[in-house]
């Protein structure tokens, strides 16, 4: 259907996206994991600094959509699963391996 152009014109547009700050990412990434995700692991001071360094890749990796072709080869869509995958690879890491 086809909306009037003098009704579309004086109508106020929102956009609703997510901040693309390093911060809000940051703080976005870190939110997806409990208390218990880092008990679980073996090695929970280790567990914990490298999720940090992983959520602060992750922040810095969908911060730099923004740039779109110029910021990477191909268009990827970083998600959440990619940052919960890599968590889980990281605790098995953890747990198989005495020394990091």
């Amino acid at each position: 259907r086809n909306m009037p152009e003098s009704l579309m014109q004086s109508c106020i547009k929102v956009a609703n996206e997510a901040p693309a700050d390093i911060q809000s990412n940051l703080i976005r990434a870190w939110d997806n994991f409990s208390v218990a995700t880092i008990e679980s692991c073996t090695k929970p001071t280790e567990m914990k600094a490298c999720l940090f360094s992983l959520c602060w890749f992750h922040a810095v990796v969908c911060g730099r959509r923004r740039f779109g072709q110029q910021g990477w080869s191909r268009k990827y869509s970083f998600n959440t699963g990619d940052l919960i995958i890599c968590s889980n690879v990281l605790s098995s890491y953890l747990d198989a391996n005495s020394v990091v």
